[in-house]
């Protein structure tokens, strides 16, 4: 009877835990009033935006992700105004 008491509170610990995950992540699905991820009713479309987007980041890694970031693009602002 002891372990079921401890098995009990470990499932009860453990739901209660991921509550909070679950419900917080429910505002990323956003449904837009479609009960669809993000509005969209075709799960084609759906993946094509993730696919489209996780492409440019692929092309922007590819491009700027060793880039410095200690470095100004600009260059250093010179405030002595010469």
């Amino acid at each position: 009877m002891g372990m079921q008491s401890d098995f009990g509170k470990k499932a009860a610990a453990a739901i209660i835990g991921g509550v909070p995950a679950i419900l917080t992540s429910s505002a990323a699905v956003a449904t837009e009033g479609t009960n669809e991820w993000f509005g969209v009713d075709d799960g084609r479309l759906l993946a094509v935006l993730f696919v489209v987007h996780w492409g440019i980041l692929t092309l922007w890694l590819k491009q700027y992700g060793d880039a410095d970031e200690d470095t100004d693009f600009f260059g250093e602002i010179d405030y002595t105004n010469n």
